[in-house]
């Protein structure tokens, strides 16, 4: 039986010595779970099961309620290189909407493809340093994914004419987003939204 809520393993490298602003960021899920306690455990290990090790860190945080804890709440792992970059885990919650089924570990089995909105505040800092990516969904197949993300930005109450520009990438032949970018907007108020879909 499919649980309510999916528990998303989100590693987030921000490049700061290619980039100060913070702009470049580069996130990636990591695991989907059913189980918050299994999401957990996972999330703790997710950097050295990528490959990263603990020895190249100045800073290397694992929120294991042995202390107190200095970075925001929803982080599972902080880690450092001074002049380098940070790399963070954290642990983002969703409706579990397409009803997807845990394994024994709580562990959604892939591929999954996940739709990834990024809203970059302009308005508040013209760098782009100042930016948030959320999954909007997920989902078993790509095209399911790709066709719920064309219309993420939009709703009964907000058209593409609302905002200030609206491009696709199906209807782009120069597309300077990346290629798992479906959407990019600009809204009025000067807020920039990526629209992508990933595959973990």
């Amino acid at each position: 039986m499919a649980g309510e809520l999916l528990y998303h393993i989100k590693r987030t490298v921000n490049d700061i010595k290619n980039d100060p602003t913070g702009a470049t960021q580069n996130v990636a899920i990591r695991g989907t779970y059913t189980d918050l306690a299994a999401a957990k455990a996972a999330a703790k290990t997710a950097l050295t099961d990528e490959g990263y090790e603990k020895g190249n860190f100045e800073v290397y945080d694992v929120k294991d309620g042995s202390g107190e804890w200095k970075h925001p709440d929803g982080l599972q792992v902080f880690a450092q290189v001074t002049d380098g970059e940070n790399v963070t885990v954290a642990i983002e919650t969703t409706p579990n909407d397409t009803e997807l089924v845990g394994n024994a570990d709580g562990k959604v089995e892939g591929p999954l493809y996940h739709i990834l909105q990024t809203t970059i505040h302009y308005n508040l800092d013209r760098g782009g340093g100042k930016r948030e990516t959320s999954i909007e969904g997920t989902y078993k197949g790509r095209e399911e994914a790709s066709k719920k993300a064309a219309t993420t930005l939009l709703d009964e109450d907000v058209k593409k004419t609302d905002f200030a520009e609206y491009d696709e990438s199906s209807e782009k032949e120069d597309w300077a987003y990346g290629e798992d970018v479906l959407v990019h907007a600009v809204a009025v108020g000067g807020e920039n939204y990526l629209v992508a879909v990933v595959k973990s």
